[in-house]
């Protein structure tokens, strides 16, 4: 007998389900979850319209005037470092008749739209808009871009498209207490990664939080240092921010010298933290893998409800990325192949989904953070 698509209440009755279960009573998401577009739009509406979502770091802006063009759904931005030192996110749209006012990336002290020439500070004021005398409706001070509330969180740019949303910095308090010593704030990236995997959005989430996927997806990469049944599951923080895994390393790349092993100035590290990795995923779309001294973060923004925006990168600190180049480079080729082999993952998996046999599996017990995911999903769709 075939498989049929549930109904979209049939649906959020399913993910209902979620806030009443343990972790080891869950089934993975129905089939529908990734397909239908009434939880997409449900999805669009409540967590990436509310939420803060990594747009990038503050590095690729050091000096003023510097800018970047960032699309956050259907918002196009400008992401720039204004004369007076402030990073903002401005619209990328002209206030006279909509076009685009940037591509790409760039220095300037100011913006001028293509197609008038109206032109505006780094900080969005209106400077110049020619021949408009006369008319009755135009107000110079009116007429400004108007700015996106964003907040630097370690170095990470965060945009958030709900002018109402409570602020970003006391929501990672509990996490900056987990990672303190990872100094993730003094870290530099090494390597960039933009890319569009295939899949709905909570493909790629759902990969990127759990170590056990390395037991076959990542055998000839990940999987020799940090072994599948090396998972450390662990407990959600009090606030349910974020979810987070740790993973042993191998016996072998415990050797001191190994290449692999943390670099640069580790006294500040616990024995757990020397020998594990760690995972942290907060919701609703941002990911960090890391190691004393590096971090391979990723963040995730829905394309479409089937195709997925992935933005991140690979983060040193400044003394391994000065001190050990040989082994930063080295690292670097290892996440390129990583995140490519994660990338042919969800292709894979987004081509099954209309299945008729596509039916929901157990959880394993590796994939806690799975579970604790879904919650996070009814929490914010249905109460």
């Amino acid at each position: 007998m075939g498989y049929h698509l549930q109904s979209f209440e049939t649906l959020l009755r399913t993910l209902s389900e979620y806030l009443n279960l343990k972790d080891e009573q869950c089934l993975s998401l129905p089939r529908e979850a990734y397909l239908s577009p009434e939880l997409h739009a449900l999805e669009l509406d409540r967590i990436f319209r509310h939420n803060w979502l990594c747009v990038g770091r503050a590095e690729y802006i050091p000096e003023r005037g510097d800018y970047y063009r960032f699309d956050l759904l259907d918002e196009p931005l400008i992401i720039v470092r204004g004369e007076d030192g402030e990073v903002r996110a401005l619209s990328n749209i002209c206030r006279h008749r909509y076009m685009p006012l940037v591509e790409g990336k760039g220095r300037t002290t100011r913006f001028t739209c293509p197609y008038h020439a109206w032109t505006y500070a780094s900080d969005g004021r209106l400077l110049a808009a020619p021949y408009m005398t006369g008319s009755q409706c135009f107000n110079k001070a009116r007429c400004g871009l108007p700015a996106y509330r964003l907040e630097n969180w370690s170095g990470f740019l965060f945009v958030n498209l709900d002018d109402d949303a409570a602020p970003l910095a006391p929501r990672m308090a509990t996490l900056n207490k987990h990672i303190q010593n990872y100094r993730v704030t003094t870290q530099v990236e090494i390597m960039h990664y933009e890319s569009v995997w295939a899949g709905n959005w909570k493909l790629s989430a759902e990969n990127s939080m759990e170590y056990y996927h390395h037991v076959g997806l990542h055998k000839n990469t990940v999987q020799r240092q940090m072994p599948a049944s090396k998972t450390c599951p662990l407990a959600p923080p009090a606030d349910l921010s974020f979810t987070h895994q740790r993973c042993g390393m191998d016996d072998k790349y415990k050797i001191a010298d190994h290449p692999m092993n943390p670099k640069g100035d580790l006294d500040s590290f616990s024995e757990v933290e020397l020998t594990t990795g760690y995972m942290v995923y907060v919701f609703p779309a941002f990911t960090m893998a890391m190691r004393p001294n590096a971090n391979n973060w990723l963040s995730f923004r829905p394309d479409g409800i089937e195709s997925t925006e992935v933005l991140g990168g690979y983060l040193v600190s400044p003394e391994v990325r000065a001190g050990y180049p040989d082994i930063a480079e080295a690292r670097r080729e290892l996440i390129i192949k990583v995140n490519a082999e994660d990338a042919r993952a969800t292709t894979e998996l987004a081509k099954v989904m209309r299945s008729t046999r596509a039916a929901r599996g157990p959880l394993s017990p590796f994939e806690n953070t799975l579970a604790q995911f879904y919650r996070y999903l009814a929490r914010t769709l249905i109460t």
